[in-house]
């Protein structure tokens, strides 16, 4: 029995092989436009589709397929007596096979030198009613809508089960599409999210909170290669804000950074500001920040993990890593860790879109927090007892204490000195127990690094928003604090300025509040 293929796609890739498998079982080739032209080229054997109509192409090809002898041949039931005879009224076929894919629409917004008509052209009618007819159809029609899939439907053709799974992928395409098309037309309104799996977990926050996966959304490439190991829930969060964190410094400061984090908040950070350490140093500085914190950490690094990096590395317990880069026999070195269960990942790009947390029912959405901090705003913002004579890493300072702010959960303080993120107080419901935590904090690492009777030092507090009230900074100079950065912007900021004129407290305004919860 003569089986008949309908063949309209824009990607033309495996095309020639597919179409010489179907001329050689039998198949009728049907086809339109700039397909049918290609496959003649090719000395494939087919059928112009508008033969089989008696229907011109109209509209400069904006009318091609939309014909009842085409859906009628898609969407009827052979095995229905009354859609037979109206398929055979009209001399009518029934299709067996669609091979279709869309106009680029996705690529076509994604260049900025189109225009909207560019746009609009790209939209695409035929194929995607096509789409639609067969997956309704789908016990009696196949439908491709990839090049992907001419393999497969080459090697088990005679197998209807597959018919599903292709129905699967058609109506997962044109969903895609048209969440595009959505997207491009309105605003922030009315807006389409989809979601592709990637990977399993092996259950969410807790053991009990499964079913847990990884999703892709919008059809973007993973962010992040997954070299060794099985993350969990939380190795992806605090990878995610490990290497945003180190990599923000690297733009911002020039330096390469470290860090050490647990439940979503580091727990040690060091960046290299005169760039004379190997990562070695940097790695044992940033876990020596807090050793017991550190403990069961997630690590991220700017540069390039080496052998020295490796071999220290599996000294410490520790949960997984991700950097930009290995060197190949530095990654050897850390796949034995954890009995080759170590979680090492590789970051390709990062990510900065609008962000969606789904709450009770409803669907929270802001953009990524991309806001940064540089040296000519700190020079530029109001000052309190700042003058010339302030080192370089003093400012230095106050912005990687603003970079490790963003990335730690608030209510939060850190103390930091000369590159190193001493002390953290993280997640606090008020600012003088941040402040208190992130001190003793920093006491015990000046203690352990033989400072603690060095006083007075370079030590600055920096803040992830106002601080409401003058025990703040009377807390402050209790552990020692120089100097001060913070957003400012409370109703009592003259008290809090006369309190640092009082105890000789420098302090800049940075007006950049920057929670993270």
């Amino acid at each position: 029995m003569t089986k008949n293929a309908l063949i309209s796609v824009y990607d033309k890739n495996g095309i020639e092989e597919l179409a010489n498998y179907l001329n050689k079982t039998g198949y009728t080739i049907y086809s339109t436009g700039g397909t049918y032209k290609k496959l003649l080229e090719l000395g494939i054997d087919l059928v112009n589709i508008g033969e089989y109509t008696e229907s011109p192409e109209i509209c400069d090809g904006r009318v091609k397929t939309l014909h009842p002898k085409i859906f009628g041949g898609l969407l009827g039931k052979r095995n229905n007596e009354s859609h037979v005879k109206d398929l055979d009224s009209i001399n009518g076929i029934f299709f067996d096979l669609v091979v279709v894919n869309l106009y680029p629409f996705i690529q076509t917004i994604n260049d900025p030198q189109n225009t909207d008509e560019d746009i609009l052209e790209q939209i695409d009618i035929g194929g995607h009613s096509l789409i639609r007819a067969c997956v309704k159809n789908y016990k009696q029609v196949s439908i491709l809508t990839s090049p992907s899939q001419y393999t497969q439907f080459i090697e088990c053709d005679d197998n209807n089960d597959n018919n599903y799974y292709y129905a699967q992928e058609a109506i997962n395409h044109i969903m895609k599409y048209d969440i595009a098309i959505n997207n491009w037309f309105n605003d922030e309104t009315k807006i389409g999210v989809s979601y592709d799996y990637f990977k399993k977990m092996k259950y969410g926050l807790n053991p009990y909170m499964k079913p847990a996966a990884v999703y892709l959304q919008n059809d973007q490439e993973p962010p992040y290669t997954i070299i060794n190991g099985s993350p969990g829930y939380i190795n992806l969060l605090d990878a995610n804000n490990a290497i945003r964190l180190v990599l923000e410094v690297q733009q911002v400061l020039g330096t390469h950074c470290c860090a050490s984090f647990k439940h979503n908040s580091p727990a040690g950070v060091y960046a290299n500001y005169s760039n004379d350490l190997y990562p070695l140093d940097i790695l044992q500085k940033t876990r020596n920040i807090d050793p017991k914190s550190s403990f069961g950490d997630f690590i991220g690094f700017s540069g390039t993990i080496d052998i020295p990096f490796a071999n220290q590395l599996k000294k410490y317990v520790s949960d997984g890593i991700i950097a930009f880069d290995y060197d190949l026999n530095a990654l050897d070195i850390i796949k034995t860790k954890k009995s080759g269960n170590y979680v090492i990942m590789q970051q390709e790009e990062i990510v900065n879109k609008m962000e969606y947390r789904d709450v009770n029912g409803v669907t929270l959405t802001q953009p990524s927090n991309n806001e940064v901090l540089v040296l000519e705003e700190l020079m530029n913002s109001k000052q309190v007892n700042i003058n010339q004579d302030v080192p370089d890493y003093v400012l230095k300072d106050m912005i990687l204490g603003f970079i490790t702010l963003k990335y730690t959960q608030s209510n939060c303080i850190c103390y930091v000195y000369n590159g190193h993120v001493i002390g953290i107080g993280a997640g606090q419901q008020n600012r003088v127990d941040c402040i208190e935590i992130a001190g003793k904090k920093a006491n015990d690492w000046l203690k352990r690094n033989d400072l603690l009777d060095k006083m007075p030092l370079d030590i600055t507090l920096v803040s992830d928003a106002f601080m409401p009230f003058a025990d703040n900074v009377q807390k402050s100079h209790e552990y020692n604090v120089k100097y001060i950065a913070q957003p400012g912007g409370s109703m009592r900021d003259d008290e809090i300025i006369e309190e640092c004129k009082k105890l000789n407290i420098g302090m800049i305004f940075t007006g950049k509040r920057v929670f993270t919860h």
